[in-house]
């Protein structure tokens, strides 16, 4: 029953993006937003954190989208 779940681009870029702008967010909550060396890495450390957490929903979420969009394109075609 093992069933392999292929990593698309799209993934990894939608990954990548709500990654950064979360980390952003994340250091912006925790400190004074300035562009100094703490700052930026506790952005990176924000993103790295984000993207370890997230990978498993974000392929789920495409999981979901494309057993839906298959779904659909049997009903329509009955």
């Amino acid at each position: 029953m093992p069933e392999e779940v292929p990593v698309n681009r799209t993934d990894i870029v939608i990954l990548t993006v709500v990654s950064v702008l979360g980390g952003v967010v994340l250091a912006s909550l925790l400190m004074t937003p300035e562009l100094t060396p703490r700052f930026v890495n506790a952005a990176m450390i924000s993103a790295v954190l984000l993207a370890f957490f997230l990978f498993i929903p974000v392929m789920g979420v495409r999981m979901f989208v494309d057993d839906r969009r298959v779904k659909d394109e049997e009903d329509s075609s009955h």
